[in-house]
């Protein structure tokens, strides 16, 4: 496990950027791994050794994601997408551990909409102490081979994952995606939700409520990215204070 002390590595989200989000039956998909703000462009390239159990999953079926390289400021890899109908791909980071000063660590956490744990700090007289943090990422994104299919109602079990209440592969402008996110196979509640989309823009969607759930408005055309943070105390660690997860999930809206 790293440890780092500088910020953007933490601050950024990390996302899958499929070069189609719609293939035929037989195809070989690239798959981006990005990283950064500037959502859908990359700012940082993701060290392949970070990347852990990638893979095309469709119903019953997976297929691992391999031959992953930087190209650029993206990590590419490749998967062959045998099988028709919607399905996800999906990956996770290896933890790492990140020091912040006090400001930029509360900047990190009011920007995040972690509020609770702003308040946490300063009730216990920890607003003006470093802020140590564990964290890992997980990323999901859809894909439809030919026809749609039911696949895409299935969680994946990641750590924390949005799993979307709708299809994707069927959305189009105007329409809205109600998604819930899932935390250690629980509902998490009051995480808020922030939303991309590929013609330049982002804003907040909401919080999710007590079941996880949030509808997201889809107005733009083009590729979207949500993404939502979830944060807890650790209290066995010499190391750090707090354990965060990352989810972020990326579909096309037609």
């Amino acid at each position: 496990m790293l440890t780092l002390t500088a910020a953007p590595l933490c601050a950024h989200v990390l996302y899958l950027a499929p070069r189609k989000f719609r293939v035929a039956p037989g195809e070989t998909l690239v798959v981006a791994v990005h990283n950064g703000d500037a959502f859908p462009a990359s700012e940082d390239a993701v060290d392949p050794k970070r990347l852990l159990d990638a893979r095309l999953v469709n119903g019953a079926s997976t297929a691992p994601i391999g031959g992953f390289r930087i190209v650029g400021k993206a990590t590419e890899g490749a998967v062959l997408v045998e099988r028709a109908g919607t399905q996800y791909l999906a990956l996770r980071t290896a933890t790492r551990v990140l020091e912040l000063p006090a400001a930029r660590f509360e900047n990190y956490l009011k920007g995040e909409g972690l509020d609770h744990v702003v308040a946490w700090r300063a009730r216990n007289g920890e607003s003006a102490k470093p802020g140590r943090e564990r964290y890992s990422k997980y990323a999901k994104s859809v894909v439809m081979a030919g026809t749609p299919g039911d696949g895409w109602s299935q969680p994946l079990g990641l750590a924390i994952e949005f799993v979307p209440e709708r299809d994707p592969a069927t959305l189009r402008v105007g329409d809205s995606l109600p998604v819930r996110v899932v935390w250690r196979g629980k509902p998490a509640a009051g995480l808020q939700v922030e939303c991309a989309w590929s013609a330049g823009g982002g804003r907040v969607a909401g919080r999710t409520d007590a079941q996880g759930r949030v509808r997201v408005l889809l107005d733009k055309a083009g590729k979207w990215r949500l993404h939502a943070v979830a944060i807890e105390r650790v209290v066995d660690s010499a190391e750090v204070e707090w354990e965060s997860y990352w989810a972020s999930f990326t579909f096309e809206v037609r």
